[in-house]
């Protein structure tokens, strides 16, 4: 038995979760278009579009926090030009790794399947193809880094000329005689270089994960007796204590002036809780009795 949990997180503390479950009243939200798009066989004028019940749960998430104006960082389980199209009109950015069935034009899958720009001549290593949207919305962007990645972002914008300097591994697939040249020009001979390379690229790899870091974080102390069978509730019960301890144990590393010295470990953090929890809560005279009644023993 288990559960997915859908988690908006930020930097391994996960601000807000939803639970997925089958009557779920996370439901699909349209996208109303600035312009109306002729669609179908008819040519009939369309003037919002439907997102999917996954890309639905981003805004769904999104608005279960305070009110501010966020970046948001998605995977291409959920990137679309639609969902960053109504992010864009709720005040928020949006920059996220796509597939090509994503809703993107036919140009940037004909370069993600193919690693060629539209003239015909190939993508090489580090450089990119963008696109913006019909409405100029939406930023499409083909990165080549070992393979053609592609992003959509709304913040990002004029992607070749913004670049950041990251340290990158020579890719192990070489590809054609001209890709082998490019790949020898820019690493000159070195196994890993610092490059620059464009910064919807490296922010992304910089913010993306959280929710992976969280579960990273919670893994350290995992319970020795895994919740495998039994009601649902100590499953629910147990995530909900874990993401307590977790999240606490991030911010009291992160705050500026804590009344002790920052704990390192989230073993330390929970072994300094629960400490806490018995001298503070567990009554004094039991506890007297039960050393005196230790000692006797021994004796």
């Amino acid at each position: 038995m288990g559960f997915k949990i859908w988690v908006i997180a930020q930097q391994g503390y996960f601000l807000q979760w939803l639970w997925h479950v089958k009557a779920s009243p996370v439901t699909a939200i349209t996208v109303k278009l600035e312009a109306p798009t002729p669609y179908g066989k008819k040519g009939k004028l369309r003037t919002e579009i439907p997102l999917s019940n996954t890309q639905s749960v981003v805004v769904h998430l999104l608005k279960r926090l305070t009110t501010a104006t966020y970046h948001v960082f998605t995977d291409n389980l959920f990137s679309s030009p639609q969902l960053f199209r109504l992010l864009r009109q709720l005040g928020h950015g949006a920059t996220g790794t796509a597939r090509p069935n994503c809703g993107i034009t036919t140009v940037m899958k004909q370069i993600k399947e193919t690693g060629k720009k539209p003239d015909g001549m190939p993508l090489v290593y580090n450089k990119v193809y963008l696109i913006p949207t019909k409405d100029k919305q939406v930023l499409q962007v083909a990165w080549k880094d070992s393979s053609v990645v592609l992003f959509l972002t709304t913040v990002h914008g004029e992607a070749p000329l913004n670049r950041t300097p990251k340290k990158r591994k020579l890719p192990a697939k070489r590809g054609t005689k001209a890709e082998a040249q490019r790949l020898k020009e820019v690493f000159n001979g070195d196994q890993a270089r610092i490059i620059p390379i464009p910064s919807v690229a490296a922010q992304y790899n910089d913010e993306m994960n959280p929710v992976d870091r969280g579960d990273q974080i919670r893994s350290y102390t995992s319970y020795q007796h895994r919740f495998r069978r039994g009601p649902w509730q100590a499953l629910l019960w147990s995530f909900l204590l874990d993401v307590a301890l977790a999240n606490s144990f991030i911010l009291q590393k992160k705050t500026r002036q804590p009344h002790w010295k920052p704990y390192s470990t989230l073993r330390d953090w929970k072994e300094a809780i629960y400490n806490a929890i018995f001298n503070n809560l567990a009554p004094v005279k039991e506890i007297a009795y039960a050393k005196s009644a230790s000692v006797d023993h021994h004796n």
